[in-house]
């Protein structure tokens, strides 16, 4: 004999729209993105420019996203589970590779041809799909020194100010 479910668990594993797109609209406020923004990175995503056109599970995994590119939202419900592998790499290193993408300002983030060409060159595979954990692994820690590295060279290792030329040092 089945266990009798309370009414209370098939509530609570509804997924509310109208939270979900507030969410989402905070969320793009939060990443300072305008309207127009908003909507391509969207299209870009699922395919779909309005939250409205989305289904329930495609509206909860774009937020999800939203929340692994730096939103602070509190989404009321787990993330959706894609049937991933154990050797794959995880939502949280994908969303970090897609951040650090954004940050060296590639702005189709996953799907961006340079950041392909820096996949293909650091872990030897043609795409971010076929990427292995510790693959990923590999890609966020060379983005992360690459990055470093430009902001090094901008700004100066010792704060502010430039590096000295040798010339220069009493």
């Amino acid at each position: 004999m089945e266990p009798k479910r309370r009414k209370t668990d098939e509530t609570a594993s509804a997924i509310n729209r109208h939270v979900l797109t507030g969410l989402a609209h905070m969320a793009s406020q939060q990443l300072g993105w305008d309207d127009d923004m908003r909507r391509q990175m969207q299209h870009d995503k699922t395919g779909k420019g309005s939250l409205r056109d989305m289904t329930d599970n495609e509206l909860l995994d774009w937020c999800w996203h939203l929340k692994r590119l730096g939103a602070q939202i509190g989404i009321p419900h787990p993330p959706r589970k894609g049937g991933k592998r154990w050797d794959r790499p995880s939502t949280r290193q994908l969303g970090e590779i897609e951040q650090l993408a954004l940050q060296m300002g590639w702005t189709y983030g996953l799907d961006d041809e340079r950041l392909t060409k820096f996949i293909q060159h650091t872990a030897t595979v043609d795409n971010v799909r076929f990427l292995m954990q510790w693959q990923a692994t590999n890609v966020i820690t060379g983005l992360r020194r690459w990055l470093q590295q430009i902001r090094e060279k901008t700004v100066g290792v010792h704060g502010n100010a430039p590096i000295a030329s040798p010339t220069e040092q009493p």
